[in-house]
């Protein structure tokens, strides 16, 4: 599990992939100094590229996306695209699969979490975001809940909890007066143009240098 934790924002993402990124980073980084001592009697500026794309598309694809939740609402980010659901415009959470977050009928699938094999999982896979008996946050005092002293692994079943008691917290907040309500709240759903710069610039390298 990998939960980053501050006073205002929690990040989520699985393990796993962390892993595996980090074993690709110390081959890429081991290969790269390896052209690097090289470099002046055998250089390799086509296979130096492909280590670099390789390396941005494992970044892209494993160490990028996550969940966050804040006092705003949750956010998925995702490989290129990052969308914020404002807690008023949240409807329902699943965790069939993936974790997915809904705004009425559609549905945002967050990619950086998934269900994991044999954890227990509710019926039908959907969870409703009313009535769940679950702690709050006090807001007015930017006071975060109190973590477990074994923190739970993050699959989508747990994370959707997170998420469920975000919007409590939320909806508790508006009705105290702590938060101000904001139902007109858009749905932003944007490009990332850092991630495409990352992955299009070695892309573009390892074509040049491959038609040269």
């Amino acid at each position: 599990m990998s939960s980053e934790t501050s006073r205002t924002q929690q990040v989520f993402r699985q393990r796993s992939p962390l892993w595996l990124a980090a074993v690709c980073a110390l081959i890429g980084l081991f290969l790269l100094l390896s052209l690097a001592r090289s470099w002046a009697d055998d250089p390799q500026p086509l296979f130096a590229a492909w280590v670099v794309f390789v390396l941005a598309v494992v970044w892209a694809l494993f160490v990028r996306p996550a969940v966050l939740l804040d006092d705003q609402g949750v956010t998925v980010r995702n490989i290129l695209r990052d969308i914020h659901v404002p807690w008023a415009q949240l409807s329902d959470t699943e965790s069939r699969w993936n974790l997915k977050v809904f705004v009425g009928d559609r549905g945002y699938t967050a990619w950086a979490i998934s269900a994991q094999v044999g954890r227990p999982k509710r019926p039908g896979g959907a969870t409703s975001l009313a009535g769940l008996p679950l702690g709050r946050l006090d807001r007015s005092a930017g006071t975060a809940a109190r973590p477990p002293t074994s923190a739970p692994k993050v699959t989508a079943l747990t994370v959707a909890q997170s998420i469920e008691m975000g919007k409590d917290d939320y909806e508790d907040a508006v009705a105290r007066g702590a938060l101000r309500p904001t139902p007109d709240a858009p749905v932003r759903v944007s490009w990332v143009p850092l991630v495409l710069a990352v992955l299009l610039l070695p892309a573009i390298a390892v074509v040049a240098l491959t038609l040269t």
